[in-house]
C-alpha cells in the first residue's frame, strides 16, 4: 500500500455542519425554524474523501497510532471552507527546503 503523509492527500478544510441534539426541559419548540434545535458543529482537518454521501476528515496523525478521522454525512454540511490547498503545502515545503 502506498503511504501518504498527513497534509499531502487533500486540502485542509473547516466544515460547518449540523448534528442531532437532544434537549431536556424545553418549554417552546420553534416550529418555524426547527434547525435552531440542532447542534452547530465545526470540524477542521484534511479532507481525504468526498463523495455524494459523506466527507472524511483526518484530524490527527501519529506514526505509532495511525489516524483519527471524522466522517460527516454530506447532507449535514452547511459550509466547507478551504484553509490550505495541497499544492500550497507542497510548494511551500519545497521552497523552504531550498533556502
Amino acid at each position: 500500500m502506498d503511504e501518504k503523509m498527513f497534509g499531502t492527500v487533500g486540502p485542509i478544510v473547516r466544515i460547518k455542519w449540523y448534528d442531532a441534539a437532544a434537549q431536556m426541559k424545553v418549554n417552546v419548540i420553534n416550529g418555524n425554524n426547527p434547525e435552531e434545535h440542532l447542534a452547530m458543529c465545526e470540524s477542521v482537518g484534511e479532507l481525504v474523501v468526498e463523495d455524494r454521501k459523506a466527507l472524511i476528515l483526518v484530524q490527527h496523525w501519529s506514526d505509532t497510532d495511525g489516524v483519527d478521522i471524522m466522517a460527516i454525512p454530506k447532507d449535514w454540511c452547511q459550509e466547507i471552507e478551504v484553509l490550505k490547498e495541497v499544492k500550497e503545502c507542497i510548494s511551500e515545503n519545497s521552497e523552504s527546503q531550498q533556502e
